[in-house]
């Protein structure tokens, strides 16, 4: 392919054709978004690309995010963005600066705090507390249902009474076009019976639970408020729950049991949702 260099200059420029011709018609285009806007806050969009050619700017974004507070794993994906727009263009023939090699930040095995069934539990009495019937309720069951089913917001919020088997008593998420897994695949989750109430209840509904919620950042906010009450840091997230799932799972399951019932395509991402308990450890220590 015959390179016509000069034809885009700034991030800007990059940014938004990347955009539009690689993220804009991918689940995880928002994200992307998100990530290639702390480049754009570091740099502005008619910062030249020829810059980037250099390691030392590589560098310089690195400092600058963790100067923040940034996470080496956050770090690792505002990186990545930055140089998917880089290779994306150039590989497209508008422009002929190349990209770098740089060392990725080291993440910790276990980057994400996880809520306890207790902890869960708690949260909900909380909710009700807080706002009564209507709204205490529905931020009590999303929170249970995400605990005991490992499911992600937009995931919940996404849900509808066709996605219920009732026969095998198990959500099937995935292979409809309202609800697309993250990694395409199809998944079943049985009903625990601790959560079997709130789904029959919601059957008559549309969607299960998106007629509670406008949007995801309704929703955060609402839990934030109980996070809050609840006593939990900010690094507590709603996908927590997702990850509490995981560990209480990971402590009576195969690797491979987790692995399935998240929808993870590798063992090794499920791992990370499996944090050894101390009742865990305790257990496998007294049965050597």
């Amino acid at each position: 392919m015959t390179k016509t260099s000069g034809k885009v200059k700034t991030w800007g420029e990059a940014l938004d054709f990347t955009f539009q011709n690689r993220w804009k018609r991918t689940r995880s285009a928002k994200t992307a978004l998100i990530n290639a806007g702390h480049v754009t806050e570091f740099g502005g969009r008619s910062f030249p690309l020829r810059r980037m050619s250099s390691l030392a700017w590589w560098i310089e974004l690195r400092s600058e995010l963790e100067e923040q507070g940034k996470s080496n794993a956050t770090v690792n994906r505002i990186r990545s963005a930055a140089s998917t727009v880089l290779k994306y263009t150039h590989t497209a023939g508008l422009h002929d600066v190349k990209c770098p090699k740089f060392e990725r930040a080291k993440e910790s095995e276990c980057r994400q705090t996880y809520f306890t069934k207790d902890d869960t539990q708690n949260m909900a009495a909380i909710a009700r507390d807080l706002w009564g019937d209507r709204w205490g309720n529905n931020l009590a069951d999303i929170m249970l249902v995400a605990f005991y089913g490992g499911f992600r917001q937009a995931e919940l919020l996404n849900l509808r009474p066709a996605d219920y088997d009732q026969a095998l008593d198990h959500l099937v998420i995935g292979g409809k076009p309202w609800n697309m897994t993250k990694s395409g695949k199809v998944r079943k989750i049985a009903v625990n019976p601790a959560i079997q109430p709130i789904i029959l209840d919601r059957l008559q509904n549309n969607r299960l639970f998106g007629e509670d919620w406008r949007n995801k950042d309704q929703l955060y906010g609402a839990f934030k408020k109980v996070r809050n009450r609840a006593g939990f840091t900010e690094d507590y997230v709603f996908h927590s729950l997702r990850h509490g799932f995981g560990t209480a799972l990971g402590a009576v399951a195969h690797p491979r049991i987790v692995q399935e019932a998240l929808g993870h395509t590798t063992i090794e991402m499920a791992l990370k949702y499996c944090k050894a308990s101390d009742t865990a450890t305790r257990s496998a220590l007294m049965a050597i």
